[in-house]
């Protein structure tokens, strides 16, 4: 049976090449299924997907539901640092131990920021960054956050800005090497991965080596059941046991520029069939 899938973004956005959801709708389309992407007064369709790529989304973007077809992700308004981390500090916080300072938005509030406004800004804050000390100019580095010894040594304009806050800095470390894990999910479709680079923060172009990994802490599938996380990706480590969940994405992106999905993103679409059976 072939069924209408709407995906809803934001006024005049769609999906990009490099959105994971653009190659799991590529797949559900070669299965026959219908797919409109866009904004939308109205869910028309018998399956929605929230894809909207902002920390907050207004609910205002969210269609009417008149025929009660559920809409995937609705309940994932916000994923700010401040929503979703418990390990955050304050100025008098009794901690002693490393910190870093982070965005409150995810990408360091890029998404938040016109495609233009990205690449001018993003080309401002690193050539001020490859001359300027981040303390001087008062812009952390794009693409990295500073760790620090101690809360003491956090500039108390940092404190002041509400587009910032202070972590607990609790890494994950395979020898001296720091590690990553990652958690993609479909409904109940789900793969991990275990990334491992030289940086604290590891981003795309920084892995030194990655594994598959088959198990994922109960505390982190008791977290996306909290926040109502329906499809996207948990970025964490492990430290003495504990899951410490550093980053929640309802958009994740794919580093590979194949065209051809692979394996994992094959099994992810077939997460599709959960829901379209709750809707017949």
């Amino acid at each position: 049976m072939k069924f209408h899938l709407q995906i809803i973004t934001a006024p005049r956005e769609g999906l990009r090449r490099n959105h994971l959801l653009a190659h799991l709708v590529g797949l559900w389309g070669e299965e026959g299924h219908r797919i409109t992407v866009g904004a939308a007064d109205r869910l028309e369709a018998d399956l929605g997907i929230l894809h909207v790529d902002r920390t907050e989304v207004s609910s205002d973007l969210l269609p009417k539901t008149p025929l009660g077809r559920p809409i995937l992700n609705q309940s994932v308004l916000d994923i700010s640092k401040r929503r979703i981390s418990k390990h955050l500090l304050g100025p008098e916080s009794d901690y002693a131990g490393a910190v870093m300072i982070k965005t409150d938005a995810n990408a360091g509030g890029g998404p938040e920021r016109s495609d233009r406004s990205i690449f001018h800004w993003k080309r401002i804050r690193r050539r001020f960054n490859s001359v300027f000390s981040w303390r001087m100019t008062r812009e952390i580095p794009w693409g990295g956050y500073p760790v620090l010894d101690h809360l003491g040594e956090v500039p108390d304009w940092v404190w002041r800005r509400d587009d910032l806050v202070v972590e607990q800095f609790r890494p994950e470390k395979d020898g001296p090497d720091y590690v990553l894990r990652v958690w993609c999910f479909f409904g109940n479709r789900e793969y991990g991965v275990r990334l491992v680079g030289n940086q604290p923060v590891i981003k795309a172009g920084r892995v030194l080596r990655y594994d598959y990994i088959d198990s994922v802490p109960d505390s982190l599938r008791q977290a996306r059941a909290e926040l109502g996380v329906d499809f996207g990706k948990f970025d964490y480590v492990l430290v003495d046991g504990e899951a410490i969940l550093l980053d929640v994405n309802k958009t994740p992106t794919l580093v590979s520029t194949s065209r051809s999905p692979g394996r994992n993103v094959r099994h992810l679409a077939s997460g599709l069939a959960d829901y379209l059976e709750s809707t017949e």
